[in-house]
């Protein structure tokens, strides 16, 4: 029985290293394939910190969290879909907040999805008197479905460039033997980078009295980008 199975593994080392042997062995061509598509950010998510240092004790945390509701909600915002509480010990940190003051504070979460509603929302809520907010990320509703779309797109540029290199010595490019994927991500710009005539998101904030503002603005795009290495057999 021992003998048996020690046949058995021998036979299937052998059929195993055969399998190598003859990918291998066989004649390849080795190629890179990139694509990358542009989109503008359409879920923009905002941190919020309703603190009472905010007016320095003169309104109290429920009395600046029922005013920025009500400033939102103003802004066309549905508050009960996309505002929503964050958890202060993860989010304090984010607004250097020293410890004895997160008793007396609330974090929020709020989604918008375009920058002119970004740039509304910094100024609404610095003319309540709530100043510390912050634009947590960037991101788009269809990038999964964006990714896949790189991903053939790069396949179909690696077959591209297989064949302007196949061409020319009269050999054709037959399936592929191997694929790598060597980058599949989305790269996106610095989400506290939204300009407004020239000047910071924050900057502006600061100067929400005249409540004027370039209805012309936008977030950096994300980059939605592909890059693989594919084996492509020679025939």
């Amino acid at each position: 029985m021992k003998k048996i199975l020690l046949l058995a593994i021998i036979l299937t080392s052998i059929t195993t290293f055969s399998q190598e042997k003859n990918f291998i062995d066989q004649p390849y061509l080795e190629v890179q394939g990139k694509a990358d598509t542009l989109v503008t950010p359409n879920r923009i998510y905002i941190d919020v910190l309703v603190s009472e240092k905010d007016t320095k004790g003169k309104k109290s945390v429920e009395e600046l969290e029922s005013e920025m509701l009500a400033k939102l909600k103003s802004l066309g915002i549905d508050t009960e879909k996309n505002v929503t509480m964050q958890d202060m010990m993860s989010n304090f940190k984010k607004f250097f907040l020293k410890q004895t003051d997160i008793q007396k504070a609330k974090s929020y979460s709020i989604l918008v999805y375009d920058a002119k509603t970004t740039a509304k929302v910094f100024i609404g809520l610095e003319e309540v008197g709530i100043s510390n907010v912050r634009i947590d990320k960037l991101e788009h509703s269809e990038e999964k479905k964006l990714q896949l779309v790189m991903n053939s797109k790069a396949m179909e540029n690696a077959k591209a460039n297989a064949l302007s290199f196949t061409k020319p010595l009269g050999q054709n490019v037959g399936k592929a033997l191997l694929v790598i994927q060597n980058q599949s991500v989305a790269y996106r710009g610095n989400a506290n980078q939204i300009r407004i005539r020239g000047l910071a998101l924050q900057e502006v904030a600061y100067k929400s009295k005249s409540s004027e503002y370039n209805e012309n603005i936008e977030f950096e795009k994300i980059t939605i980008a592909s890059d693989i290495n594919v084996r492509f057999a020679l025939e």
